[in-house]
């Protein structure tokens, strides 16, 4: 009997030393729960005030998440991100750096293109480009750092590897709008005229309403031979001083542009539906404002690029560019669509979407969603 009551006590004291472990842990669950939930809300606080520009605000509360979590990569990725925007590029490196060597694969990519962005602004584009190369290797395929790479490349002038890259950049997201500009821009150096005209309407649906909108619009109008030209227009991404070294292709003169056949595009064809719509409005008074020369040409540029699609034709422009803006033309927001591209550069254009917000906010719904909304 004594044997079997000792037995009872020592299973009730088990009992109570694996109650009192239980608590302790449930505690200390409930404590870092509180911590991570305390974190996550200084972190959303800080990337709030980073979006308004509020950046050494922000980094503040950065600061105050990694005092209770010091191992918190996101806190110390969008640190990094704040010290570039405060032009800080020895702390963007730092911070970076410390998250690229953390591993975190969601992180990744984007402390590989902070880093790389603060040692180009610091001079050292080669070191940037040797950084993405790494990256590239340790992440795969990644929209980002394909896209610094075309970037970093453009700026060196070494245009045939920004374009391998960038096209890669785009196979892999077809929603960041700078990569359309800047693909925009390297198919006008190559010549490729009709192309870029696209991709810089791709960009234009992305993003309609910017600074860089509006020189892009121009750029646009120059190829497309409705506007002449009187200087470069400034370009996004590289310094004014740049412009010079550009090509002449690039620098829009307003002779003849390559009209041999290019990847199964008779360029010729094209070259002059835009000749014959433009003399057959210039004729008409009535017709010859710039935005109705654009709505027009534009629409005969796509006449002729669905005509020339027939058949089997293989790449990009063909399975995605030309359907893509073939179904924009022939649907009811062919009108809309114009003024949406064009909202940057003719105040017409902005009125127009100013007073009818209803058909606006269609076009746009239409646009992300497709025909079954």
């Amino acid at each position: 009997m004594l044997s079997t009551g000792k037995n009872v006590i020592a299973l009730i004291t088990m009992k109570k030393t694996i109650l009192l472990i239980t608590f302790i842990l449930a505690s200390f669950t409930m404590l870092l729960y509180g911590q991570q939930s305390e974190v996550q809300k200084l972190i959303r606080e800080g990337v709030t005030l980073h979006d308004n520009g509020e950046y050494k605000e922000a980094i503040e509360k950065y600061n105050e998440a990694m005092k209770i979590d010091p191992k918190s990569m996101q806190a110390i990725y969008e640190t990094s991100l704040s010290y570039l925007a405060l032009q800080d590029f020895e702390n963007a490196v730092k911070y970076s750096t410390h998250v690229i060597k953390s591993n975190d694969k969601q992180l990744s990519p984007g402390a590989y293109a902070v880093k790389s962005e603060a040692l180009v602004a610091m001079n050292r584009t080669d070191d940037a480009i040797k950084l993405l190369q790494a990256g590239l290797k340790e992440n795969g395929d990644e929209y980002l750092l394909h896209f610094n790479m075309a970037l970093n490349y453009y700026k060196k002038g070494d245009a045939e590897k920004a374009f391998n890259h960038i096209k890669k950049a785009i196979d892999q997201d077809k929603t960041h709008s700078g990569a359309f500009l800047l693909y925009a821009y390297l198919l006008n150096d190559r010549g490729l005229w009709v192309q870029s005209i696209l991709s810089f309407q791709m960009f234009l649906l992305l993003e309609p309403d910017s600074r860089r909108s509006k020189n892009a619009f121009e750029e646009m109008l120059h190829t497309m031979r409705i506007k002449k030209k009187s200087a470069p227009v400034e370009r996004s991404f590289i310094q004014q001083q740049m412009m010079r070294n550009l090509p002449d292709s690039a620098l829009l003169r307003d002779d003849i542009p390559p009209l041999n056949t290019e990847d199964g595009l008779n360029r010729n064809f094209v070259y002059h539906a835009i000749n014959t719509t433009l003399d057959s409005l210039k004729n008409n008074p009535a017709e010859e404002d710039e935005y109705t020369l654009f709505k027009s040409v534009n629409r005969e540029i796509m006449n002729v690029l669905e005509k020339e699609s027939k058949g089997t034709k293989e790449g990009i422009f063909w399975t995605f560019y030309v359907p893509f803006f073939s179904h924009i033309k022939e649907s009811t927001f062919y009108d809309t669509f114009c003024r949406y591209i064009s909202v940057s550069y003719y105040p017409q254009s902005l009125g127009w979407w100013q007073q009818n917000s209803a058909t606006a906010s269609n076009f746009v719904n239409w646009f992300e969603n497709g025909d079954n909304i």
